[in-house]
């Protein structure tokens, strides 16, 4: 693949590094947007199927991104916490049983289950980081024991992007009968992930980062565990027979089929849905495995002076998400400086500069980072 920058909105003068913060406007999602305000301003009215046609393609399209076969096992949310929130309350969970997390993972995937656990009197087990992060899979299913009752950890971690062995995870969690949970927001669309494979109870991933959308969209993939749980509200579009409108006054208690019952009220949102649909198709054309391999060849491009600086590339990685740790010779603040001066964006996650590249970037964007490093020495090597 050549690189994709005409795609994206993006200053000439700019070297962008961090997609893990949020995508640069993609230009096909903008142009969506305007076309769908035009067709408001043209038209008064909304069509019925206008709220349901344009969902239903949008969800088929992110279940193909994961190879899901069912389409109805996708929900619409506002934002990965909601996705989150939708699980947790459904979870059985006993004051003697345990929620597995791990050290410093995202908020959006901790705080509803420290309620929950707050509320059961289940106890919210945290699995650190080892000095080797290539053993924190190994940690987690340690971890895992008759009394866990969900495992809801990251894909890969946000901060310094270690891949978590799901497989393996999942393999361990059907042996005690406990959930799988899993936050994509920093991985579907620029990571495989096969929920045939992996049948996660559920998925959920943000939309503004990898899957390329506006900010304020999401979504989750429900497994079985979830076919007849209690979504968070109680909206009109995701009860049976919401298609009729001159029958919605005749209550239903019925839901919508699946995980079609967890999708947020207002998610026919006439300028959002295309611009989501804009994104997922453009990443359905290029597949996850593309984007990988190309941030690959990106740094290995600077792996040779990255070594000249003492900072190997760790090895437990993805390669569109790279947490760089530096070495005590290299000055953090003195990088920052380097790194504003020279319009360069990456984001700072604890000791960890965030490297977040995509198909965007080029071998020269890469350059200009190992330039500014280096030009962040506080003594010679």
């Amino acid at each position: 693949m050549h690189h994709q920058r005409s795609l994206f909105s993006l200053p000439p003068d700019e070297t962008y590094l961090n997609a893990a913060s949020r995508s640069p406007q993609l230009k096909a999602a903008a142009q969506a947007a305007r076309e769908a305000l035009r067709w408001r301003e043209e038209h008064s009215g909304m069509p019925i199927p206008a709220f349901f046609e344009p969902v239903a393609r949008l969800r088929a399209s992110f279940a193909r991104l994961m190879n899901g076969k069912e389409s109805d096992r996708v929900a619409l949310i506002p934002a990965a916490s909601y996705g989150i929130a939708t699980v947790a309350r459904n979870l059985p969970l006993k004051s003697d049983q345990e929620v597995i997390v791990v050290q410093d993972q995202f908020p959006s995937n901790y705080y509803s289950w420290h309620r929950r656990c707050e509320e059961t009197g289940a106890r919210l087990v945290t699995v650190p980081k080892p000095a080797n992060a290539i053993r924190w899979s190994d940690r987690i299913l340690e971890a895992i024991s008759p009394r866990t009752a969900a495992v809801a950890i990251p894909h890969l971690h946000w901060s310094d992007g270690t891949v978590f062995d799901l497989e393996a995870i999942r393999a361990r969690t059907d042996e005690v009968d406990a959930w799988l949970v899993i936050d994509g927001t920093q991985s579907v669309g620029a990571l495989a992930f096969d929920v045939e494979r992996i049948r996660p109870d559920a998925l959920i991933a943000g939309g503004y980062k990898w899957l390329l959308g506006p900010y304020g969209c999401g979504y989750a993939w429900y497994g079985l565990r979830m076919d007849d749980g209690i979504p968070l509200e109680e909206n009109w579009i995701n009860r049976a027979g919401s298609d009729d409108f001159g029958s919605l006054a005749r209550y239903s208690h019925a839901y919508r089929p699946l995980a079609t019952r967890y999708s947020v009220g207002e998610h026919s949102n006439f300028i959002s849905i295309p611009m989501q649909q804009a994104g997922l198709d453009l990443l359905n054309s290029w597949s996850p495995d593309t984007i990988q391999n190309y941030t690959k060849g990106l740094w290995e491009s600077i792996e040779g002076e990255l070594e000249k600086l003492d900072l190997p590339l760790p090895t437990a990685c993805a390669h569109h998400l790279v947490g760089l740790k530096l070495p005590g010779h290299i000055n953090l603040e003195k990088l920052k400086a380097e790194l504003t001066a020279r319009k360069i964006s990456v984001s700072y996650r604890g000791e960890m500069v965030r490297v977040a590249p995509h198909v965007y970037n080029t071998e020269e964007d890469m350059g200009r980072l190992v330039e500014a490093i280096g030009s962040s020495k506080t003594t010679r090597i």
